[in-house]
């Protein structure tokens, strides 16, 4: 590999033919103003960690956020989807819990009124 020079972010640039997915990594790293380390492998690990919470952020506790998948660099479309299914179920599946909670909070106050209140 011919090194060609460095640029102005401080990582050592390949004469010809590098990595088009590393340039696209260090691009989304840079703007989100984190240092590239200059490994291809190191530096995806890093941004995913990042596009991960930013995608939860989005999708909130529900799933039901609105995600622009084209900001992703390390997620693919169909883990969006995954990402989404998995918490709508879980949040289908909480549900009926706090429904019943509430349900049953609501009669022991209700006992409790007529208790004190009514007697």
């Amino acid at each position: 590999m011919k090194i060609s020079g460095i640029n102005g972010s401080g990582i050592i640039s390949s004469g010809g033919g590098a990595d088009e997915e590393h340039k696209r990594i260090i691009a989304r790293l840079l703007a989100l103003g984190v240092t590239p380390s200059g490994n291809k492998a190191s530096d995806r690990a890093k941004l995913r960690e990042i596009e991960m919470q930013q995608l939860k952020t989005e999708l909130g506790t529900t799933g039901k956020g609105s995600v622009n998948k084209s900001k992703f660099v390390t997620i693919s479309a169909s883990e969006i989807e995954q990402m989404k299914e998995k918490l709508q179920a879980t949040e289908r599946e909480n549900k009926p819990k706090s429904e019943e909670m509430e349900k049953r909070i609501g009669a022991q106050q209700q006992a409790l009124l007529n208790r004190y209140f009514l007697t």
